[in-house]
């Protein structure tokens, strides 16, 4: 997975966290495979593959809301110097220009435009991980009802066997 460097300072909620609580550490370089065979892993093998999905699930989730929080401070940055340059433009000699003309003139100064696109880059970045997240928290669910399957399984052939000679 390619990492992008937040360009901003942490977030000090987040700080605030990590100085109470660790996060979860990235389980292996890539997530697992959903195996073609389920019925056929033995239980231990199964147990093991689910057990992957969940750290990976903890792992991608914990990415996610880092991912939310960068997204919402660049949000924030935007609108910030978004403001800032229209009410310098409005200051200048603008004072007979329409409301408009003097948006338009902010959407096109370089800091808004860079600041745009750094913003697009981290919304762009939480989707990614929000589609990652789901799908392992999809393979973890899966893996699940197919443990809870089998323990109904076992159940039934240990009831069977009680009235069997």
């Amino acid at each position: 997975m390619r990492v992008i460097p937040s360009t901003l300072e942490e977030h000090p909620a987040l700080t605030k966290f990590k100085s109470k609580f660790s996060l979860p550490a990235r389980p292996s370089d890539t997530p697992p495979l959903l195996p073609s065979n389920l019925d056929e892993l033995h239980d231990r093998d199964l147990m093991e593959v689910y057990t992957e999905f969940m750290a990976w699930v903890s792992y991608t989730k914990t990415q996610l809301v880092q991912a939310e929080i960068d997204e919402e401070q660049e949000e924030h940055q935007c609108k910030l110097i978004e403001s800032t340059i229209l009410i310098s433009q409005w200051g200048n000699d603008a004072k007979t220009d329409r409301v408009t003309l003097a948006r338009a003139r902010r959407d096109v100064d370089p800091k808004v435009v860079d600041q745009q696109l750094k913003y697009q880059t981290a919304r762009a970045y939480r989707k990614l991980v929000e589609a990652l997240f789901e799908s392992c928290e999809r393979g973890a669910q899966l893996l699940s009802r197919e443990l809870s399957r089998r323990i109904g399984l076992h159940s039934k052939e240990q009831r069977v066997s009680r009235f069997s000679a």
